[in-house]
């Protein structure tokens, strides 16, 4: 649980500097409805959140040390939007590219009528920073039921201590009001306290004789690891509007892929990733041969205060047969994890609690210039049973994850009822072809079922896809 005025985890707070240089770092979470949804169904609903902390906090940004969680009034009305009778497809993508209110806890919920032939949609959206800890199991366990009866609706809460003053002076505050510069002052001592745990641990994870003999291992399978990758298509400056788009495949085939050939759900995603893309490049007359695909996968590690969030970086070779690829993956992936890569990715991030500002900064121009990766993955698993909203089936939830920082497409997967629901959100301009790529991540799943002894499926689709207004015009340039 975050309680109020904790400083934000040191990755989460790196990724709420880097937001004044590319807004727009939020997740989020298509939930298609069966039926029409009122607003005052949806209020009472939302109401719900309430029971997240970090529903109830903002981010306080001062001059010097990290960022802290900071109570406000709970005011569900005031994060919620209704989309109007415009095309709910273009109203979707609208709301992923407008960037999320700094001033207010960083959520919001959009409805979008008419969504699809049988009813609604909503879209969820919640910062990056708030990401650790807060996945989308937790969203749906306090948003959606796994029964079409209709719950009691908890009293409206009015603060964010549950106290009713909604001024910041509750159970969370640690100091009384008028002593803001002694507040200040102790908060940035604790953050160069953090940051040398943080190091120590570090130092201390690489020390142990496990994590040098995974890392040596490391040195061997990925040599390059370091280096920024050559640039896809896809990877440059991100200008255009961002898209959804969204395709369904069979959750049984990843989960009997896998069994086939051990390793994690995570690692068949990452495979089926490279081989879509591996035919996407070979459609734009690129040679995959001798080329490796650099993917932070998203992934959760543990930490003194719970789960965050974290970024492993995964190296998967082009130009290679599924199993071979898949193979790559689980051992490549094992190494990973055996070496507590992501874990101290996310301790060495410490050092910007001191730097803060200035060094993301620092970053997202280098980044702008030679992103570190090619693209992010996001894997999560759902419920396979259905949900429901105020009594109406929850008959789909596509994810979607960031793009930014030279990154025009991300990858997000979430199972949902038997079904690998699939998000990818590109920019306009970066990826103007991609709606090309749900067929080729098909392809991909095939034939990795085929390589596991079954014959390969078609996806599933709500709809044909529509081509971009940007297509040729940024393919000629």
């Amino acid at each position: 649980m975050t309680a109020a005025n904790a400083p934000l985890a040191a990755d989460r707070a790196f990724l709420w500097h880097l937001e004044r240089h590319s807004p727009g770092l939020h997740l989020g979470g298509l939930a298609r409805i069966e039926g029409q949804i009122k607003p005052r169904e949806l209020l009472q609903q939302i109401n719900r959140l309430g029971d997240l902390p970090r529903f109830r906090l903002r981010v306080d940004t001062p001059p010097i040390g990290r960022p802290r969680w900071r109570p406000v009034r709970f005011e569900p009305e005031a994060h919620v939007r209704i989309a109007g009778p415009e095309n709910p497809a273009s109203a979707l993508d609208t709301a992923l590219s407008q960037p999320l209110d700094p001033g207010r806890p960083l959520w919001e919920v959009h409805l979008l009528p008419g969504f699809h032939a049988d009813g609604d949609a909503l879209l969820i959206k919640t910062h990056l920073a708030t990401a650790d800890g807060l996945g989308a199991s937790d969203l749906f366990e306090v948003l959606f039921d796994s029964s079409p009866k209709i719950a009691d609706v908890p009293p409206e809460r009015s603060a964010v201590n549950g106290n009713g003053n909604g001024n910041g002076n509750g159970n969370g505050n640690m100091f009384p009001p008028g002593l803001g510069a002694a507040r200040r002052m102790s908060e940035w001592t604790e953050n160069w306290t953090l940051t040398g745990h943080d190091l120590l641990d570090t130092a201390m994870e690489f020390s142990s004789e496990e994590v040098r003999t995974a890392f040596l291992a490391l040195n061997e399978v990925m040599p390059d690891a370091a280096l920024p990758p050559l640039p896809l298509p896809f990877n440059g400056p991100v200008r255009g509007r961002r898209r959804l788009i969204r395709c369904e495949l069979s959750y049984a085939d990843v989960r009997r892929i896998r069994a086939r050939f051990g390793g994690a759900l995570s690692d068949v995603v990452l495979a089926t990733v490279a081989g879509g893309l591996e035919r996407y490049l070979s459609r734009r007359g690129l040679s995959t041969a001798g080329r490796s695909l650099k993917i932070a996968l998203a992934t959760d590690v543990a930490d003194r205060g719970g789960n965050r969030r974290s970024l492993l970086p995964v190296e998967v070779p082009l130009a290679a047969g599924a199993s071979d690829r898949l193979r790559a993956v689980v051992q490549l992936t094992r190494l990973l994890r055996a070496a507590h890569v992501a874990d101290a990715l996310s301790r060495l991030a410490g050092v910007q609690r001191a730097a803060g500002p200035l060094a993301a900064a620092t970053t997202a121009g280098a980044a702008s210039i030679r992103p570190p990766f090619h693209l992010t993955v996001a894997n999560a698993t759902g419920p396979q049973i259905p949900q429901f909203l105020a009594g109406r089936p929850v008959i789909g939830y596509t994810p979607s994850w960031p793009v930014g920082l030279g990154q025009g497409l991300s990858c997000a997967f979430f199972a949902y009822d038997q079904l690998l629901h699939v998000g990818l959100t590109v920019d306009e301009r970066a990826c103007p072809d991609g709606n090309v790529l749900p067929d080729l991540l098909a392809e991909s799943l095939g034939e990795l079922r085929e390589a596991a002894g079954s014959p390969a499926r078609q996806p599933v689709r709500d709809a044909p896809p529509a081509p971009s207004a940007h297509a040729d015009q940024t393919l000629e340039t």
